[in-house]
């Protein structure tokens, strides 16, 4: 059982690091439109970079589920409000889906001039607006719902995170809120990396008891 809250927090910090990681490596065009950009994006020598940022991406949304998953069953364990754990996972999953979904179309860009070869040609700033729309699911959608979903977590969880934690749950629900923004979708990925840590070096002794006695 012990290593249930480990598995966790590296869930928690592969969904950070991937993401974080797979954003420098792919490198879509975003923010001020740029003509360059958009079709060095497409581009046959950076199509290796997007197909890695694919996996990166994909791999970090699963950790995404999998910390989710967990802290539905312990974050709700003591709480009578089923509702809430509902809305919670419900959330949470949707949020999982959109990232998942705008990741695809931010890639799927530049993908399909890689299966299509040089017959296929994009306008720069077609392959700005497709990617453009793939941002939206991923900052906008995804991003909103995550932030609900750890402002959901955060009132529920009072009995299993400690006061920074809770805390700095809700701060970066807020920041997955105004994620349209980008910037401060930045707090997610901080706090995936401090729920990480927390997981992996302390809830093995705090939380899964918790667990344990909510059950009892």
């Amino acid at each position: 059982m012990r290593s249930r809250p480990a598995l966790a927090g590296l869930a928690a910090l592969a969904f950070s690091v991937l993401t974080f990681a797979g954003l420098l490596v792919s490198s879509p065009p975003g923010g001020t439109y740029s003509a360059h950009d958009a079709a060095k994006y497409v581009s046959s020598g950076h199509h290796g970079a997007v197909f890695v940022g694919a996996y990166l991406f994909l791999l970090g949304t699963f950790g995404l589920i999998w910390l989710l998953a967990y802290l539905r069953e312990i974050g709700f364990a003591a709480s009578t409000d089923t509702m809430v754990a509902r809305l919670f996972w419900g959330t949470g999953l949707c949020a999982a889906a959109s990232l998942a979904v705008g990741w695809s179309l931010m890639l799927g860009v530049a993908m399909s001039t890689a299966f299509g070869g040089h017959s296929v040609a994009l306008a720069p700033n077609v392959t700005y607006v497709i990617v453009e729309v793939g941002s939206a699911a991923v900052w906008g959608a995804g991003a909103f719902l995550l932030g609900l979903a750890l402002i959901a977590l955060s009132i529920a969880a009072r009995r299993v995170f400690p006061a920074w934690l809770r805390a700095a749950t809700a701060i970066a629900g807020l920041g997955g809120i105004t994620g349209v923004a980008f910037f401060p979708s930045g707090l997610l990925i901080l706090w995936g990396i401090a729920i990480g840590v927390w997981l992996v070096f302390a809830a093995q002794r705090r939380v899964e008891p918790c667990v344990a006695s909510a059950a009892a």
